[in-house]
């Protein structure tokens, strides 16, 4: 097989910037800025044809989300839970641990997983220092149910935003087919890190953290707006499909709502909206076009299509597994950026339904908890902590973690096949 000169421009773009964003040797939104200006000085695309390839729906669903998520963040609603839950638990450290892994996984179900964990570690620590315990299990245990958790619906973890602007896939359809899936895998690990964990979780007597829940609330008024905005946010995308309106349209006007009512803190907020993260998006659409536009996805389809054939089951199984591990040590967005194309070309021959694109979803959700770099999650939590003095390691989390891995994927696999071939 022989490539042309533009296929071998747009395959080194794409591999550079994958290498850049793997190794950490660039950041990652410069990384993909400059494939894209490379793009386009060669030629490979004009200026058209590369807004044609940003999916503006993922990109505007993910800003509506944000501005809700930086209001919540703004008025201490991550704090004034955490600090909640662990009162009401009595800080006992087995239930607290249970306790926060499932209001973590639940939190990053219907918000921005990083947003949950950067909060969610530093109530934690918090906690940890007053009550004199390890706060490593905790940690690392939210880490992996913050990926479980945003697997289960359509706003919950960026690549299933996109899956779902690429098929038109509704939030019921995801909560249907992934979310039994990931509550399934959250209960096993769960299970699995009480047992890893076990001599470092011995119960003690109820204690209560000496703060107050009220004092931490610094604008009640952006709080329960907020707080309103989204659950009414929440409502509208389960119904979306009813209403014939897109997650991204409801995103926005909701971010559009709280922008103009949210008081005299939104033009902060607004400023203080990952930006980087969003242009980041933008590029890897583009980097990925480069790669449409030149054939290489029709023929890494064909590729597919004759090594794997019209084996259904096999298909799923191998897009589960590749996506899983792949997305172990790069960075998901990116990996399941450039699998888009490739089913929605093996879609459209009638060579994969509806099971692989679940594959893909559960894969590059499952896969995040691997290494510590393997979701933007795991990289913020661990930062955070490390800031703080704690340190985990690439190889400590990496037992805990592929462990967690290998084991909701296995489990992920059976339940798909089981759901779409073998009932």
């Amino acid at each position: 097989m022989t490539l042309s000169n533009d296929q071998i421009i747009a395959l080194l773009v794409f591999v550079a910037t994958y290498v850049l964003i793997a190794t950490g040797y660039k950041e990652r939104t410069i990384a993909a800025m400059a494939g894209v200006g490379v793009l386009w000085a060669f030629g490979i695309l004009d200026k058209n044809e590369m807004i044609s390839y940003v999916d503006l729906n993922a990109i505007g669903l993910l800003f509506g989300m944000m501005v809700i998520v930086g209001a919540l963040r703004e008025a201490q609603f991550f704090r004034w839970l955490g600090m909640r839950m662990a009162n009401l638990c009595g800080c006992r450290p087995r239930i607290l641990f249970l306790v926060f892994l499932v209001a973590t996984a639940v939190l990053s179900a219907i918000l921005d997983n990083v947003t949950t964990v950067l909060f969610m570690v530093a109530v934690t620590i918090d906690i940890a220092e007053l009550l004199k315990v390890d706060p490593k299990p905790y940690i690392i245990g939210e880490v992996i149910a913050s990926n479980l958790g945003g697997t289960a619906t359509l706003v919950g973890d960026p690549p299933n935003i996109m899956i779902a602007s690429a098929t038109g896939f509704t939030f019921i359809d995801f909560i249907a087919n992934l979310a039994p899936i990931a509550a399934f895998g959250l209960f096993v690990s769960v299970l699995f890190l009480f047992y890893y964990h076990r001599k470092g979780l011995l119960d003690r007597e109820s204690v209560k953290v000496p703060l107050g829940n009220a004092d931490m609330i610094q604008d009640r008024r952006l709080f329960m707006l907020g707080l309103a905005t989204l659950v009414v946010a929440c409502v509208l995308f389960v119904i979306h499909g009813m209403l014939g309106l897109p997650p991204s349209v409801i995103a926005l006007t909701a971010a559009a709502f709280l922008l103009f009512v949210g008081g005299k803190e939104m033009p902060r907020i607004l400023m203080d909206i990952e930006w980087s993260t969003l242009i980041f998006f933008g590029s890897l659409f583009v980097i990925v076009g480069g790669l449409e536009k030149t054939g290489l996805i029709r023929l890494m389809s064909e590729l597919v299509a004759s090594t794997v054939g019209a084996d259904q089951p096999l298909m799923t199984t191998a897009i589960l597994w590749l996506s899983s591990i792949g997305s172990a040590f790069i960075d998901n967005i990116p990996f399941v950026a450039t699998f888009i194309p490739l089913l929605q070309d093996l879609s459209s021959s009638g060579l994969a339904g509806s099971a692989v694109w679940w594959a893909l979803a559960l894969g590059a959700g499952f896969g995040g908890n691997g290494t510590p770099i393997g979701a933007s999650a795991n990289v913020v939590a661990t930062g955070i902590a490390a800031k703080r003095g704690i340190s985990i390691g690439f190889k400590e989390f990496m037992k805990v973690g592929m462990a967690v891995l290998l084991i909701t994927t296995a489990i992920a696999n059976l339940l798909l096949l089981a759901a779409h071939f073998w009932l």
